[in-house]
Formats: C-alpha cells, structure tokens, sequence
C-alpha cells in the first residue's frame, strides 16, 4: 500500500509490502527496511526494524501522529495515496475566483447557500442527487458567495455551473 508522509513540511513517499518469505518490507523515499509491528497497548507498540528492537508511543489524531521514539519526539502526518490526491486537488487553484462545477448529471437537492453569503473552505454549498446518491459538493476556499446557478430540484448537465466563490 502507497502512503505520503509529510516530514518537517517534506513529502516522503512511503509504501508497505510484503516479500517472498513474507515479511514485511516498508519503503521510506527510497530505503527499504524489514520491519515487525506489535502493539502492546492502545498507544505503545513494538517493533523490530532491520533487526533492531525499538519501544515506540504513538499518539495519532486522524492524520497527525506524534511518536515518542528513544526519547526523541517526532511529528508526521500519513495519508494513503488517494486521500494524498484529494487533500492537493482541494487546495490546487483555491485561488481567486472558484466556479464550482456539477462533474456528472444529477438533480440538485438543496442549496445550502445564497448570494452574499460568506463560506469557509470545506463547507458545504449544495446537495447534488446523483445515481441515487446525495454528494455535497462543499466549497474550496473560504470567500463570498457570488452566484448560485442553480435552484432546488432542478435538474443539471455534467460541467453545469453550480456556484461562483470569491
């Protein structure tokens, strides 16, 4: 499995395998280590790199975890590569002016939002219905609302306008 690790504001790709003989084998940029994992309580866990025994506190908040490794303290994030794809899609051109888009057909369920209205990033702005799912489609940076191009129920074309952000 793929992962991005985001070290001291540095991207390091990291992915976990298996070898031949079955064990496990984590790549980090590109150092390859034998690493065994046992947790021996909800935030301690022990492991086995290359050989070498190390006892490691591990306290995780979603994607953050701070690690207490030899008396050392170190902080890091881990995402999967496709959420890693997601976080940086949503912060690609957040900049200026956002025209929010509908990316398949659907019906619109609600608007959560009207003209004039300031919205944060992350924060939903309508309720598209498509193939028999609600998506809410929130917006990609904090601004002001300054076109809702769409009305409840209507029915909207893959690339219609849905709302303008600035």
């Amino acid at each position: 499995m793929a992962y991005i690790a985001i070290i001291d504001g540095e991207k390091v790709p990291v992915s976990i395998g298996k070898d031949q003989e079955g064990n496990t084998i984590v790549t980090v940029g590109n150092r390859e280590h034998v690493v065994d994992v046992r947790w021996t309580q909800s935030d301690l866990l022990s492991l086995l790199i290359d050989g070498r025994s190390y006892q490691v506190d591990i306290h995780s908040d979603k994607d953050l975890h701070r690690v207490l490794l030899e008396g050392n303290h170190f902080e890091f994030e881990l995402f999967d590569e496709r959420k890693a794809l997601l976080k940086k899609s949503a912060a690609i051109g957040a900049e200026g002016v956002q025209e929010i888009k509908s990316s398949m057909p659907g019906k619109i369920v609600k608007a959560l939002v009207a003209e004039g209205d300031e919205v944060e990033q992350g924060q939903g702005l309508v309720v598209v219905e498509a193939m028999k799912m609600e998506n809410e489609i929130k917006s990609p940076k904090a601004g002001v609302v300054k076109k809702v191009g769409v009305k409840e129920g209507e029915a909207v074309e893959a690339g219609a306008l849905l709302i303008v952000v600035e």
